[in-house]
């Protein structure tokens, strides 16, 4: 019996999410979406946690825009709206319980 696929580190999922990233803005939850296609037994906290990591690595190179669905991003997050972001998880993997609805677009 194989054992489950592992997370990959966050430099492989940004390898791994560039086609994506390139088509236009790309919701943060598909981060996590795409973590449970790759090691769907992970638990949720992980696959979080490793979202937040590689949306770090991509900030400076794409921004961090709030919006709604299904209109997608509308302007670029607040202050006060990135802290929200850093203390809930629902943006990172549940847009339809979440009330902040954030993009990555490209800057």
């Amino acid at each position: 019996m194989s054992a489950p696929p592992a997370l990959p580190a966050p430099e492989r999922l940004v390898f791994l999410l560039t086609t994506e990233l390139e088509s236009g803005d790309f919701p943060l939850w598909e981060i996590v979406w795409t973590l449970n296609g790759i090691a769907p037994d992970a638990p949720l906290s992980d696959k979080i946690r490793l979202a937040r990591r590689t949306a770090s690595l991509l900030v400076g190179q794409y921004e961090l825009w709030r919006g709604r669905w299904p209109e997608g991003p509308e302007e670029p997050l607040t202050r006060t709206e990135r802290e929200a972001l850093a203390e809930s998880d629902e943006p990172w993997y549940d847009p339809e319980h979440a009330t902040l609805l954030v993009w990555l677009r490209h800057g």
